[in-house]
């Protein structure tokens, strides 16, 4: 009986997802969403870096660049240059962008989309674009840019012992 009812939460929880996921498709140019026509797209392929969005009046309001740091995570041996690999996410003309990591281009347009970051018009709404910045950010340009520099100073004193200086 436990099992019955388990089975048929699972697939309550499955139909209702399905409900609300939306099936996106980049098909010669055109972004697709559940079938209709929502921007043009540039690139976006599975090896380009870059994917650029498109309103219905051909500008270019999203951008989409893949970032790859050497060195900048754990080397292991799925990852054995520690590359650390994002999206950066740049609503153009707006000077804001949001980072993404593991997500593919479709992922991202689908986040898009369901974020409601495009007007009907083919604007970009403001108020949405900085509630999904407020909640993704920009953690790793963030870690990158906070890197603490170290710097020795050589002293003509050769002796041992300690330097503290206390104020100005």
């Amino acid at each position: 009986m436990k099992l019955i009812k388990a089975v048929i939460v699972m697939l309550i929880l499955t139909s209702s997802t399905n409900v609300l996921a939306q099936k996106v498709k980049l098909k010669k140019g055109n972004v697709l969403v559940d079938g209709e026509q929502w921007l043009t797209y540039q690139d976006c392929g599975m090896f380009d870096g870059i994917c650029s969005l498109y309103n219905s009046s051909e500008e270019e309001i999203i951008f989409i660049k893949l970032v790859k740091v050497p060195g900048e995570e754990a080397r292991t041996q799925s990852n054995p240059d520690g590359n650390l690999t994002y999206n950066e996410v740049i609503f153009l003309g707006k000077d804001l962008k949001y980072e993404i990591r593991g997500r593919t281009y479709k992922g991202i347009i689908s986040d898009l989309f369901n974020a409601k970051v495009v007007n009907e018009d083919g604007s970009l709404n403001d108020e949405r674009i900085d509630r999904l910045i407020e909640k993704l950010g920009t953690p790793y340009s963030d870690r990158l840019n906070n890197s603490t520099i170290i710097i020795k100073e050589s002293d003509n004193n050769s002796g041992s012992g300690v330097n503290i200086k206390i104020g100005n």
